[in-house]
């Protein structure tokens, strides 16, 4: 909900996302009042320049919405790229650290880029439509003038690659909770239960084209539904019917029940794990595999960018690790706090925050943190927050799996 501790001042300059007012289910929280008086980072964060709010009226029950039925979450504001062309794959394989060329059509596919020396540039979701159509979706970055840096490089003439942001083009929603199947099937998405994990597919509605593709950001079962803006009062009314026909709430959640749900799966964030370019910090500056996406690179195959650092990397260079943390209270922890532990019989810092978020669903405070490698079997370990300790029970890997996210098909649940 809104403080009401500050009032700002500063312009309104931020936009309303396509399903504000749609999600927003509070008078309190007004679109001009959030920006009047409330505070950046506290009740909304700026997303590519709309305003996210931290809920649409209470976060806990947006969570549980999430893990016992289903919510919705408003995509519209992410980048989007669109990649085209005879060229599109080659292009794609020389920048991504695992070649996408070889993917299958019609697919979603998590993928990592880096700088030179092996570093992260930002990871997003590639969609795969054909071998020479892409759409890129990074969370906040234009990287349109990175991709076409390298058309000399690679001999590309404009004739065989087009490279166009289309940030504007989509909106989005995603579908997620166990049964995020069970509601797009009822709003006419017919076999979206027989999609695969990351399976993209074209549906026609209402003579509009909308893509749906099996995946998202809760570690739960889940789907992304894209279409053009003129379509998005034709799926309001379809959620309104189902909400009616199925007596279910699907209500939108903001960035609170997203954290909790997105931690307890042990998933990134570009900018909370590691320093992009849209807030550089060479201190927190990371490669692929010092925050768990060593599956993404392949070393073997052709040359990508960064490349010949990250075999440096494998061979005794990587200097963090990326581990979770519990701790069984509520405490005020901030990104980037410290982390202690006791090694060889004294005190060290082993390590610091990235992010954290309250898990009603474990009642715990969860979070990712980076550690320094040669500390990274550490098991036990605390913070300090106002003078006072808080133990921490470091691991590895999601909290919250289950098998329901990958079941194929989905359930289908009344």
């Amino acid at each position: 909900m809104l403080s009401s501790l500050q009032v700002t001042t500063a312009e309104i300059t931020m936009k309303k996302s396509a399903f504000f007012d749609f999600f927003n289910n509070t008078d309190a929280s007004q679109f001009t009042e959030i920006l009047q008086i409330g505070i950046e980072d506290q009740d909304y964060i700026n997303w590519n320049e709309f305003l996210l709010p931290k809920d649409y009226g209470n976060a806990e029950q947006e969570y549980w919405a999430i893990r016992k039925s289903c919510a919705l979450f408003d995509v519209s504001p992410i980048r989007k790229i669109s990649i085209r062309g005879l060229a599109a794959s080659r292009l794609l394989d020389h920048v991504l650290t695992r070649p996408v060329s070889s993917a299958e059509n019609m697919r979603g596919i998590y993928v990592a880029y880096c700088n030179q020396d092996g570093s992260m540039k930002d990871d997003s979701i590639l969609y795969k439509f054909s071998h020479d159509d892409y759409l890129l979706m990074p969370s906040d970055i234009d990287h349109s003038a990175y991709l076409n840096s390298f058309r000399e490089h690679l001999a590309i003439g404009p004739e065989d690659l087009t490279i166009t942001d289309c940030t504007d083009d989509w909106h989005g929603v995603a579908v997620q909770g166990p049964q995020s199947a069970s509601v797009l099937a009822s709003m006419g998405f017919d076999q979206v239960d027989e999609l695969q994990p990351f399976e993209t597919r074209h549906y026609t509605v209402s003579d509009s084209n909308v893509v749906v593709a099996r995946m998202g950001f809760t570690a739960d079962l889940g789907y992304e539904v894209w279409f053009q803006p003129n379509f998005t009062p034709v799926f309001q009314s379809l959620i309104q019917r189902v909400r009616h026909t199925k007596a279910i709430a699907l209500p939108g959640y903001g960035l609170t029940a997203l954290d909790a749900c997105r931690l307890e799966g042990a998933l990134i964030v570009a900018g909370w794990d590691f320093s992009t370019e849209a807030d550089p910090d060479p201190a927190f500056m990371r490669s692929p595999f010092e925050v768990g996406l060593g599956w993404l690179v392949n070393l073997k195959g052709q040359d990508f960018v960064g490349r010949d650092a990250l075999i440096q990397h494998t061979t005794g260079g990587q200097k963090f690790a990326l581990r979770q943390f519990k701790i069984d209270r509520h405490c005020d922890v901030q990104d980037g706090i410290a982390v202690y532990a006791m090694v060889n019989g004294s005190q060290e810092t082993i390590g610091s925050v990235n992010c954290s978020a309250w898990s009603w669903g474990l009642e715990s405070l969860i979070g990712n943190l980076s550690v320094n490698y040669h500390h990274s079997d550490c098991l036990d370990a605390w913070l300090i927050v106002k003078g006072e300790r808080f133990d921490m029970r470091l691991s590895r890997g999601p909290f919250f799996n289950d098998p329901r996210r990958n079941q194929t098909p989905a359930a289908l649940l009344d």
